[in-house]
């Protein structure tokens, strides 16, 4: 294979590196963050091609590991919650597959001839388990989203197992945030007691979401924790 996979993996480096010198140094970089999008909300409001760009928008962001966090609160807040978390939905995943097939493509040669025999054994695992392991970082926000995506298409990993716990993992913190968005956009226009509720609300959710799982390992009904699931 020669110097093939080192190309390749050079090949994904610069891609990376690229969109993040992009998204710092030129407007791009305005347009991925909350207030940004916010600013062109009623723009996009009032264009019926506004979901299908809000969602190529982010899944182009997250096919290059861009931060989607903001965008996910965007979603929300332009489009509501329910057509929000779909949007948001669609735009987390396509991206997501997008990033695993970019990385498998371009890096997996070049991580073979790095990792060797190491990454022979996390091959191993991640075939025996790698659907629920991902899927437990998926449900655990604190793991960054972008890393798992190119980490995953790093090993040999299904694509058929990652896109069903990407799916499923995702599903309750695009839920929560997207709720969020929604209920502080009702809070900032109305200032209602209502509104003020929903907030408290899905910061209490948010809370339950970083805490289920890890409660959930600590008592060991998942792996790494201190006895075996029955």
């Amino acid at each position: 294979m020669g110097s093939r996979p080192w190309v390749k993996l050079g090949g994904l480096v610069a891609v990376l590196v690229a969109a993040a010198f992009a998204s710092r140094l030129t407007p791009l970089g305005d347009y991925m963050t909350v207030s940004g999008v916010l600013e062109v909300r009623e723009m996009l409001r009032s264009s019926v091609w506004a979901p299908l760009l809000f969602v190529v928008i982010y899944a182009a962001a997250t096919a290059v590991a861009l931060p989607g966090s903001a965008l996910t609160i965007a979603g929300g807040a332009i489009f509501g919650l329910w057509f929000g978390a779909l949007l948001n939905t669609l735009g987390a995943n396509i991206g997501a597959s997008a990033a695993f097939g970019l990385a498998r493509w371009l890096g997996r040669d070049g991580a073979e001839r790095i990792g060797g025999r190491r990454l022979a054994g996390l091959d191993r695992a991640m075939a025996e388990r790698g659907f629920i392991g991902l899927l437990i970082l998926r449900l655990i926000p604190l793991f960054p989203f972008n890393a798992l995506n190119v980490g995953s298409g790093l090993t040999a990993m299904r694509w058929r197992d990652y896109a069903l716990a990407t799916v499923l993992g995702i599903l309750p913190g695009t839920m929560v945030y997207t709720f969020f968005a929604d209920a502080l956009v009702e809070g900032t226009a109305h200032a209602s007691r209502d509104a003020y509720v929903r907030l408290w609300i899905a910061a209490a959710l948010f809370l339950l979401l970083i805490a289920v799982p890890l409660i959930a390992r600590r008592l060991g009904y998942v792996p790494g924790g201190g006895r075996e699931a029955t």
